[in-house]
């Protein structure tokens, strides 16, 4: 069975993916408190709202990348444009572990995609 929690999901990673992922989740934490991450498809997701259909921010980790999950399919392509040393999953980023530059390309997109979501009112942000 998988994690419960944050922090479970957390200490079940290597210390590479641990470390990458923390710093994205300590990331979400400081910079948008108002959303609570939470477990979902066995990953810490934060909702917009109150469904995943109102949207999402996620990440998880792999063997060789972590990924960051978006619910906006257009808004993830266009990311995607950005950012040629990254590859694009199923409504994810997937960033190779130790590149800086693609992590912090994402994580100022964040802001970029709660607007998008606040501005269509699908949010209660």
């Amino acid at each position: 069975m998988g994690a419960a929690s944050v922090s479970e999901y957390v200490a079940s990673l290597n210390e590479e993916q641990r470390q990458h992922v923390s710093a994205f989740i300590d990331f979400m934490s400081t910079e948008y408190p108002q959303l609570t991450p939470k477990i979902s498809f066995s990953m810490p997701m934060w909702l917009l709202g109150k469904k995943m259909y109102e949207g999402y921010v996620a990440v998880s980790a792999a063997k060789n990348h972590f990924s960051i999950h978006f619910s906006d399919e257009v808004f993830l392509n266009r990311l995607a444009e950005g950012l040629p040393a990254c590859k694009k999953g199923k409504r994810c980023i997937n960033i190779p572990y130790g590149d800086e530059a693609s992590l912090r390309a994402v994580e100022e997109s964040v802001g970029d995609f709660l607007k998008l979501y606040r501005s269509e009112g699908s949010s209660s942000l």
